[in-house]
């Protein structure tokens, strides 16, 4: 009996430091398998180690680079410290507290429709219809 169908995959030394030197470079899986000519289902069956190997010594240089650009004392290192709280330790900015979260939904809209109708609302300076700078006005 005559095999058939594409010959069963076996991995090798080469292809095993190729999958891992491109996972280490942020490289889509479907671009990796492409290249080491398999199926994406296939390198993730033989290759895993090497793609979580690749992806953990990028995301350990990212990490690493991210931290010494925020011991830096310029606006750069400030939005690298805040990305770093946010994306590590799950720190999230304060949203402010709106007076109208103690009313209920129907309560919230009315006093909402009664600032917009007074002019005082946030879409108060929308509803203002503002006359064209002198230059533009139309003389008839």
């Amino acid at each position: 009996m005559t095999g058939r169908g594409r010959p069963s995959y076996e991995p090798t030394e080469k292809n095993s430091r190729i999958v891992e030197m491109m996972a280490g470079w942020a490289i889509p899986e479907d671009r990796i398998a492409k290249v080491v000519g398999i199926d994406p289902k296939t390198l993730r069956k033989h290759h895993r180690e090497q793609l979580d190997v690749g992806f953990a010594r990028l995301e350990a240089q990212l990490a690493q680079n991210l931290l010494r650009i925020a011991q830096g004392h310029d606006r750069q290192a400030l939005i690298a410290t805040i990305f770093a709280l946010k994306s590590r330790f799950g720190w999230v900015e304060a949203a402010p507290q709106n007076k109208d979260d103690d009313l209920g939904k129907k309560e919230a809209r009315q006093s909402m429709a009664e600032q917009i109708a007074s002019g005082h609302g946030s879409w108060g300076n929308r509803l203002k219809v503002r006359q064209p700078p002198k230059n533009l006005r139309q003389t008839n």
